[in-house]
């Protein structure tokens, strides 16, 4: 028996988003450390054990007492260009990153936020070994923001600047690990408010365009780890219950998915934090923390943001992403399925700067990087990596020029993998793959026709396994179909 559908509305599901986004800054927040978290091979170790130390309010948050009780020790791992003595407490943060600073301003200013006169860093209580200070440097620019969806408006309640935290290595019971070169890392966070009245689909969807937005900057890190969504959950008569550090945005709507199930067969549903696991499932983590956990930073000067800076960024705003969307329809003929999946792609940078550098046709080059690549790699394991942008560059200006049909990319692509050292243009000719004139077309076919009993599709079949990569598929399939007549 198939299973009942669950209605969201009549439940009336409810959610938040905090989505967290990595800045592609070169240097750390509060210090010179690169951010590129390249290194794998530790130089040193150090140990600390945390406690948790009342709030302004006299109080001590629930979260942090519940961490303390947990009696763990963590083990921090240093390394040589990617750490220094502000990762490991051992120093006063340094003046904080103004690119970084910048950056996140565009993104408050793109959701339409209003934006404080003076920014206040904030030390927010963390003692889940997260960080070796205790707490989290964060600070709010942006308030009162909006976005639009549907037609509906989406509240932006905050956005805010913040270091990263150290990454987890392993959890071996009360001994745990961390890499200290992600720390410090410049995060924008931004919150939405209350979305009630749609489903997990769209919530899903909401974070996307959310991530759209910073993407827009040009000016955020790409790939897994580096986007990281917390989504909170309730429903009708029950309490907010917060799933943290979902990676894979396609996983978010499976994820309330679950939650809400596993809400719906709960006689008592309780406030907590929850770690989501790769299957969309959750664990229990820790109670939510309150509001007893947020004191200044004493260590870092408040930032007065003059009213000239500001008017400065709206007017030299990056161009968002949805007016993207529509430009790259009308000046590369992308269909609007394409042209989004180009935009999402890793490759949106490259892409423009092939199209625009070499006038190749903006669908073959969209089409190799969401398409021909991805094939590539998955099928046939090709190590795409090995082919650098200047590869791509040369091989798209080889096909402006005709010296190649695009049915070539494929087994240049390939071979430039297994010869990074070599160029496009050196391919083609190791290759043979110089275009095919029609007489010589018609040769092969003429010489494939005098088998006996061929169909149109075995004939064609067969030609395209002689000229492979040296001429366009419809001219083949034509010049067939003419000579079989």
């Amino acid at each position: 028996m198939a299973e009942e559908k669950i209605n969201y509305k009549k439940l009336r599901l409810r959610c938040g988003l905090e989505i967290h986004q990595q800045l592609d800054t070169g240097e750390k927040l509060f210090c010179n450390c690169s951010t590129a978290m390249k290194e794998r091979d530790s130089i040193k170790t150090i140990k600390r054990k945390q406690h948790p130390v009342a709030s302004e309010l006299g109080e001590v948050d629930v979260a942090a007492q519940y961490e303390y009780l947990r009696n763990r020790t963590f083990s921090y791992q240093i390394f040589r260009n990617e750490t220094c003595l502000v990762e490991t407490d051992e120093e006063p943060p340094h003046p904080l990153n103004m690119d970084a600073l910048q950056v996140a301003l565009q993104v408050a200013l793109m959701l339409n936020c209003e934006i404080p006169n003076e920014i206040n860093m904030m030390r927010k209580t963390v003692i889940d070994g997260s960080n070796t200070s205790g707490f989290q440097r964060t600070a709010v620019i942006g308030l009162n923001g909006h976005m639009s969806y549907k037609g509906r408006i989406i509240e932006i309640t905050h956005v805010s600047l913040e270091e990263d935290a150290a990454a987890i290595v392993k959890e071996e019971g009360e001994n745990v690990t961390y890499r200290l070169n992600r720390l410090g890392v410049p995060l924008v966070e931004i919150g939405t408010g209350i979305l009630e009245g749609y489903s997990p689909e769209e919530v899903q969807d909401i974070a996307f365009n959310i991530g759209m937005i910073c993407r827009s900057t040009e000016k955020v890190k790409r790939g897994i780890g580096t986007i990281r969504q917390d989504v909170n959950v309730s429903i009708r008569g029950g309490k907010r219950v917060e799933m943290k550090g979902v990676q894979e945005l396609n996983l978010l709507a499976k994820i309330v998915e679950i939650e809400v199930k596993r809400q719906l067969g709960m006689p008592k549903v309780e406030e907590e934090t929850r770690t989501v696991n790769e299957d969309g499932t959750t664990k229990y983590t820790r109670p939510l923390p309150g509001s007893a956990r947020m004191y200044p930073e004493t260590d870092i000067q408040p930032i007065v943001l003059q009213k000239e800076f500001i008017e400065k960024l709206k007017n030299e705003l990056p161009e968002h992403w949805m007016k993207k969307l529509a430009r790259f329809k009308s000046k590369y003929n992308l269909s609007e399925d394409l042209a989004r999946q180009i935009i999402r792609s890793e490759h949106l940078e490259l892409f423009e700067k092939i199209v625009d550098k070499t006038k190749a046709s903006g669908a073959v080059v969209a089409n190799t990087f969401i398409s021909t690549v991805k094939d590539l790699e998955k099928r046939e394991k090709v190590n795409i990596k090995r082919v650098r942008d200047e590869h791509y560059i040369d091989l798209f200006e080889n096909i402006s020029k005709k010296k190649i049909v695009k049915e070539a990319i494929p087994e240049i692509i390939k071979f430039l993998a297994e010869k990074p050292g070599e160029t496009a243009t050196s391919a083609i000719k190791e290759l043979n793959l110089e275009p095919l004139d029609l007489m010589e077309l018609k040769k092969i076919i003429e010489e494939v026709l005098t088998r006996p009993g061929l169909t149109y599709e075995k004939t064609v079949g067969l030609v395209m396994s002689k000229v492979r990569g040296r001429i366009e598929a419809e001219v083949v399939m034509e010049q067939v179909k003419k000579m079989m007549k």
